[in-house]
């Protein structure tokens, strides 16, 4: 069969997604590599908005068909984050109002899209339902009536995420925690953060703790006055 739709998925820890949830999105990005972070041009809708959950993946044949997005809703569970792999596309909405009611009954933490939204203003201002990640607005959407895939592996502003992988995202961007690798990376990110703040209590400058004199003296060609 060609399509094929996954009503369920093993999900990470609670205890660690909250670990994950905790750290800074740039600290984690640095620790997870640049192949997980998504393309600049996936942001907040909102640049207050965060979100942290277990990625449930939708991935329409058509990217501009809901019907795959809207399906998501009903098998969604509390703390999910919906990725959308609608590749790119620009000149219509691959999410909407409609849908991000049926995730916020669902509990999920929030959306992310590799595509365009629309009812931008009912989303953001007027009627907010919950966080929404993506590339911006537009004023046009397609059917809702074609196949495809709900939690199969997709690609999302460049990166491969697969369901139960951890999502991480606010005004910084959107990071992808490989479920596999995610305690190795929220350990690293976690302790980086643990020791910036204790030399920032120490009130150790910024420049000595990277060495960045030394760095700068190894170099060849720098004449020092």
């Amino acid at each position: 069969m060609r399509y094929q739709i996954r009503t369920d998925f093993p999900r990470p820890d609670p205890d660690l997604v909250a670990r994950v949830a905790a750290t800074h999105v740039g600290v984690t990005g640095v620790h997870a590599g640049p192949r997980q972070v998504m393309d600049v041009g996936i942001k907040p809708l909102r640049s207050d908005w965060r979100i942290c959950g277990p990625a449930f993946t939708v991935r329409p044949e058509h990217t501009d068909d809901l019907l795959m997005g809207e399906l998501a809703g009903k098998y969604a569970r509390p703390g999910d984050v919906i990725v959308v792999d609608a590749a790119g596309r620009v000149d219509r909405a691959c999410w909407g109002m409609g849908m991000s009611m049926a995730a916020r009954e669902a509990g999920c933490a929030g959306v992310v899209l590799d595509g365009y939204c629309m009812n931008g203003a009912l989303l953001t201002r007027e009627r907010v339902q919950l966080p929404v990640f993506g590339r911006g607005f537009v004023a046009c959407a397609g059917g809702a009536e074609r196949p495809g895939w709900l939690n199969v592996p997709v690609v999302c502003g460049g990166v491969i995420v697969r369901p139960g992988d951890i999502v991480l995202a606010d005004c910084d961007g959107v990071v992808v925690l490989p479920c596999e690798r995610a305690g190795e990376i929220v350990a690293a990110s976690s302790g980086y953060q643990a020791q910036a703040s204790e030399q920032n209590a120490a009130a150790v400058p910024y420049y000595v703790r990277r060495r960045s004199e030394e760095k700068a003296r190894a170099l060849d060609g720098i004449e020092w006055l």
